[in-house]
C-alpha cells in the first residue's frame, strides 16, 4: 500500500514514461516495492540485534549512509576508489536505481542524439544513439548487465531473504533479559551487613507479633518492632572493603549542632467533598466520590480505601490540590484551619504511582535535585545536603546513594522495593508536611510492603502526616494506619475512623451493624468488610446494605463531624484559592538563575552519562565522515565527474548530519518527559526551564561532533582545507545548520502528542526540504515550491558551504590564475555559481538567516512547549 501511494503520486507528478503499455509504471511500482520491503527488512534485523534504540537509530543511520554513498548517484563511479568498488556492486540501491534509470531512460527519451548536438552535453561524441542511451553512458549507470532485467530483482530479494533470516536466528539467539539497556551497569557490591541483619530480625518479628496479635484477638498498644533507629551504629562495607561507623558520629553531631530541618505540623480538614465528571461514552455524569467528610491529625497515617476505579485515587489529587483536569470538585478543604493558598504544595509531598526519575542522576542526585528545588532559601546548603543523608539513611538507601537510577541492581532482586523507596524519599527530601502516597505497596512482594509501610510509620514520630491509597488491601497492611477512609461502589462514605491493630476496630464496627452475616474467627478481618461492603474480589457481589446511610447515623460519624465543624468554625480566610489550589501566582522556593542553573546541570549528567546517545553520536559522525573521507579521497577537479563529485560530497554531508541530528533528539526528550511531569506536578521549577536546558545542553557535543566530522572527511577529501579559515568557516556554518536541525526536532517534538508522530513529521518535512534544496532540482527548475527554497535550513547550509568550498575569484584572473579550470576552460567556480545560482556575496546573509532560523525554531519550541495542551503535566 505503501508502495503504491508513494508511486502514484511520484510518478505521474513528475512526468515519468507511460511507453511500452504502461509496463514501465508496472516495473517501478514492484520495484518500489521491493525497495520499501528491503528496507523494512533491514530495520527489523536492527530492532533484532540491537539492545536499545540508541544503538538501533546509530545503526539504522551508518546502514543508510553506506547505502546511498554507494548507491552510484552522489559519486560517480569512476571516482570511487578500488578498494571501495566491491561495496558499490553489492549494494541493493545501486542495482535498483540501474534498474530504473534504464526502463526510464532507454523507453523515455528515443529521440536521436543528432537533434540536440549542441544543448545536450552527454550527446557529444554519440551522435548515433538515442539521448537516453548516451545519458546512460555519460551518468555511467549502463553496466555488463543492462540487457538483464531481472538481475537487479534477484538482488533485492535476495539481500531481503538474508536480512529477515538473520534477523530470525538473531531473535532465537539473543535475549536482552537485563533492565535499563541504556544506562551503565554497574557491579553488583554485598550488602551492608547490618542492613541485611535487620531486615531479616525485623521480618521474623513482624511475622511473631502478627501472629501473636491474631491469636490473643486484643488490641495491643504497644508498635510493631522496627528497623534500626539512629541511635544504632550501622556497620556497612566500603567499595574497598574498608569498615566505618561513621553514621552515629554523623547524626550526634547533627543533632548537637540543631541542623535538622523542623517539621511544620498541619492538620488537614475536609467536609462534603465531593467529584463529578462527564462519562466519554455515554456523556452523562459520574460520580467518582461524592460528600466525603474527615481530617488528618499532624503524626497520624490515614488510608484511603475502596470506591469504584480510581475514586480513592482521585480523592487523594483532591486532597492535595492537584484536582484531575475535566470534573466538578466541591466541599472545604482547610489546612490548619485556613483555606489553603497557592503556596500549599510547598507543604506537601505526593509519590506517585509510576515511579517515573530522571535516570541518569544518582539516587543522592535525584534528592539533593528535589530538596534544591523546593526547600526555602532560608535553609542552608550544608542543612539540604544533611537533610538529603537524612532522608537516605531514613529509607535505607545509603548503599544505593551512589548508583544511577537506571542501573539499580541489589543482591536480593528487589528493584521494584528500592524504586518505590526513591520515589517515596525524593518527595521527603522537600520535608513535606503532609506525605500524599499513591499505592504505595502495589505490586511488591510481603517483604517489600513490610519495608515500606514500616517506613511510612517512623514518618508520624516526626509530625508529618501520612495520607495513602491502598487499593488492595490486607489485614497486616491496613494495621500500620491509624485512621481510614471507606468508600463504597458508588463512591459514598462508608467509614472513617480508627484501623486498630489487626484492623480490630473496623471490624468491630461492621460486625456491629445489623443484618451484616456474622463474621468468622478464621476469616481475615479486612476480607470480611471488603466483602460485605462489595469490595472483595467479586466485585459484582452489591453491599448487604447501605452502608453509606449506616455510616451517617453512627457514632463514628458524630465524632468525626465534631472534629470538622470545630475546624470550620474557626475558620480563618487567607488568600483565596482557584480549584486547583495551585495557580500561576505560585511562588517558586528557588530562584529562576537557581532553576535554570539545577535544571541545565541535571540535563548534562543527563546527555555527558547517556554513553549509548552521546558515544554513538561521536562516533557515528567519526565513521561517516571516515567512510565519506576515504570514498571522496583527493578527488580532483580534471573533469566534470570530478565537479559534481565534489560538490555532492556536501549534499550528503549535510543530509545525513541534519536528517540524523533531527531524528535522533526525538526519543531522548521522550525519555526525559516523565520525569519532568511529575516534577511539573510537584512545581518544582518553571516550564520554561526545561526546553531551554535542552537547547543549551547539547551545544557542547554538537561541537565536538561536527569537529571530528569536518576533520576526518573534509581532511580526507580536501574539501575546505586549503587554509585554516576556510576550514573554520566550513566547521562553523556546519555547527549552526546541525544546531538548527536539532532544535528543529526539538519543537517537533512538542508539537506531536507522541513520540511516532513527531518522527513522521520530521521524515516528512527533511525529505520536502532535501528536494526543494536546489541541489537534486536545480532552482529554475522549481516551479510552485519556490517558497520552500527560501525557507529551507538545508538550502542555507549547502549553498554556503558550497561557496565556502569551491569559491575563486575568477575575476581577478587574466592568463595565470591559480583557480581551477574544467576541460573546456571554464573554471570551476564560475561553473557551479552558475548551475546552482551561488553567490559569495550571498554568504553573510545566508549565514545570517540560518542563525535565525535557528533561534526561531528555538523559540518556538520554547512556545509550543509551554502553550500545548499535551505538554502540560495534567495531560499525563
Amino acid at each position: 500500500m505503501q508502495a503504491l501511494l508513494y508511486s502514484v503520486f511520484v510518478y505521474f507528478l513528475a512526468g515519468l514514461t507511460m511507453e511500452n503499455n504502461r509496463a514501465v509504471f508496472l516495473h517501478y511500482l514492484v520495484l518500489m516495492f521491493l525497495v520499501a520491503y528491503f528496507g523494512s527488512s533491514i530495520f527489523f534485523f536492527l530492532s533484532a540485534v540491537a539492545s536499545i534504540p540508541e544503538v538501533a537509530n546509530a545503526s539504522a543511520g551508518l546502514i543508510v549512509s553506506i547505502f546511498l554513498l554507494f548507491s552510484g548517484f552522489v559519486i560517480y563511479p569512476s571516482n570511487i576508489p578500488q578498494y571501495w568498488r566491491w561495496l558499490m556492486q553489492i549494494n541493493p540501491i545501486r542495482w535498483a536505481n540501474i534498474s530504473f534509470c534504464n526502463q526510464q531512460f532507454s523507453n523515455g527519451y528515443k529521440d536521436s542524439c543528432i537533434k540536440y548536438p549542441n544543448q545536450l552535453t552527454f550527446c557529444k561524441g554519440n551522435p548515433a544513439m538515442t539521448s537516453g542511451e548516451a545519458y546512460l553512458i555519460y551518468a555511467e549507470l549502463f553496466t555488463s548487465v543492462s540487457g538483464k532485467p531481472y538481475v537487479p530483482y534477484i538482488i533485492l530479494i535476495g539481500w531481503t531473504l538474508l536480512a529477515l533470516l538473520m534477523a530470525l536466528v538473531f531473535l532465537n539467539k539473543i535475549d536482552f533479559s537485563q533492565i535499563s539497556q541504556s544506562v551503565p551497569q554497574i557491579n553488583e557490591r554485598k550488602f551492608s551487613k547490618n542492613y541485611l541483619y535487620d531486615v531479616e530480625v525485623y521480618s521474623r518479628s513482624l511475622d511473631g507479633y502478627m501472629e501473636d496479635s491474631t491469636e490473643s484477638g486484643r488490641y495491643k498498644s504497644q508498635e510493631p518492632p522496627k528497623l534500626a533507629t539512629s541511635s544504632t551504629i550501622v556497620i556497612s562495607e566500603g567499595e574497598n572493603g574498608s569498615v566505618g561507623s561513621w553514621r552515629e558520629e554523623f547524626r550526634v553531631e547533627v543533632e548537637s549542632e540543631h541542623l535538622t530541618i523542623p517539621v511544620k505540623p498541619i492538620t488537614l480538614t475536609f467536609l462534603d467533598l465531593s467529584f463529578f465528571r462527564c462519562g466519554k461514552v455515554t456523556k452523562e455524569e459520574a460520580i467518582d466520590f461524592e460528600n466525603i467528610s474527615g481530617y488528618a491529625k499532624p503524626g497520624t497515617m490515614l488510608a484511603l480505601v475502596g470506591g469504584a476505579d480510581g475514586s480513592a485515587a482521585t480523592l487523594l489529587k483532591c486532597l492535595s490540590g492537584r484536582k484531575p483536569p475535566g470534573g466538578s470538585f466541591t466541599g472545604d478543604i482547610l489546612v490548619n484551619s485556613t483555606k489553603p493558598s497557592a503556596d500549599f504544595s510547598r507543604s506537601v509531598g505526593y509519590a506517585e504511582q509510576l515511579d517515573a526519575h530522571q535516570p541518569y542522576l544518582t539516587i543522592r542526585e535525584s534528592l539533593q535535585f528535589s530538596a534544591s528545588l523546593r526547600l526555602t532559601n532560608v535553609i542552608s546548603k550544608t542543612r539540604r545536603h544533611i537533610h538529603v543523608e537524612l532522608v537516605l539513611d531514613q529509607l535505607g538507601l545509603q548503599y544505593y546513594g551512589n548508583h544511577l537510577v537506571g542501573s539499580l541492581r541489589d543482591g536480593t532482586g528487589k528493584t521494584f522495593e528500592v524504586a518505590k523507596k526513591l520515589t517515596i524519599a525524593v518527595e521527603l527530601a522537600a520535608n513535606p508536611s503532609i506525605l500524599f502516597l499513591e499505592e504505595p505497596i502495589s505490586g511488591l512482594d510481603s517483604s517489600g510492603t513490610s519495608a515500606i509501610l514500616s517506613i511510612l510509620s517512623q514518618l508520624p514520630v516526626s509530625g508529618q502526616t501520612v495520607i495513602a491509597t491502598v487499593s488492595h488491601p490486607n489485614t497486616r497492611a491496613l494495621s500500620y494506619f491509624h485512621q481510614a477512609i471507606i468508600l463504597t461502589q458508588e463512591g459514598r462514605q462508608a467509614y472513617f475512623g480508627p484501623v486498630g491493630l489487626n484492623c480490630h476496630e473496623i471490624l468491630g464496627y461492621f460486625t456491629a451493624i445489623p443484618r451484616v452475616p456474622p463474621y468468622i474467627q478464621t476469616q481475615n478481618p479486612i476480607s470480611f468488610v471488603m466483602g460485605v461492603t462489595g469490595l472483595g474480589i467479586q466485585r459484582r457481589r452489591t453491599a448487604v446494605i447501605d452502608f453509606a446511610e449506616e455510616f451517617q447515623n453512627s457514632h463514628l460519624h458524630e465524632v468525626a463531624m465534631k472534629v470538622v465543624n470545630t475546624a470550620m468554625k474557626n475558620k480563618k480566610f487567607g488568600k483565596e484559592k482557584d480549584s486547583n489550589m495551585i495557580s500561576i501566582s505560585y511562588n517558586y522556593p528557588a530562584s529562576f538563575i537557581r532553576q535554570i542553573g539545577l535544571v541545565l546541570l541535571r540535563t548534562q549528567r543527563f546527555l555527558w552519562r547517556n554513553v549509548n546517545y552521546t558515544y554513538s553520536r561521536f562516533t557515528g559522525c567519526a565513521m561517516i565522515g571516515l567512510l565519506m573521507g576515504s570514498l571522496y579521497f583527493k578527488i580532483k577537479y580534471e573533469d566534470t565527474y570530478g565537479v559534481t563529485s565534489r560538490s555532492l560530497y556536501i549534499y550528503m554531508q549535510t543530509i545525513l548530519i541534519g536528517v540524523i541530528s533531527a531524528n535522533n533528539v526525538i526519543p531522548q526528550i521522550g525519555t526525559d518527559r516523565l520525569a519532568y511531569f511529575r516534577e511539573m506536578r510537584s512545581k518544582m521549577y518553571l516550564p520554561i526551564s526545561y526546553p531551554v536546558s535542552w537547547v543549551i545542553s547539547e551545544i557542547p557535543y554538537f561541537l565536538v561532533a561536527t569537529l571530528a566530522f569536518v576533520g576526518i572527511g573534509n581532511g580526507m577529501a580536501g574539501i575546505a582545507t586549503e587554509t585554516a579559515t576556510d576550514f573554520l568557516a566550513y566547521w562553523s556554518v556546519l555547527f549552526l545548520f546541525t544546531l538548527c536541525m536539532t532544535y528543529f526536532g526539538m519543537m517537533v517534538t512538542f508539537i506531536a502528542p507522541s513520540p511516532i508522530l513527531a518522527a513522521f513529521l520530521v521524515s516528512i518535512i527533511t525529505s520536502l526540504w532535501v528536494s526543494a534544496s536546489g541541489v537534486v532540482v536545480l532552482f529554475s527548475d522549481i516551479r510552485f515550491y519556490r517558497w520552500m527554497y527560501w525557507t529551507n535550513p538545508f538550502q542555507y547550509a549547502m549553498s554556503t558551504l558550497t561557496t565556502i568550498s569551491f569559491y575563486c575569484d575568477t575575476s581577478q584572473c587574466q592568463r595565470q590564475c591559480s583557480c581551477p579550470r574544467l576541460p573546456d576552460g571554464s573554471y570551476v567556480w564560475d561553473r557551479i555559481a552558475s548551475i546552482r545560482s551561488l553567490s559569495q556575496e550571498r554568504t553573510c546573509t545566508d549565514v545570517v538567516t540560518l542563525a535565525g532560523m535557528c533561534t526561531t525554531f528555538a523559540v518556538l519550541a520554547f512556545l509550543f512547549f509551554i502553550v500545548l495542551k499535551h505538554n502540560s503535566s495534567h495531560a499525563h
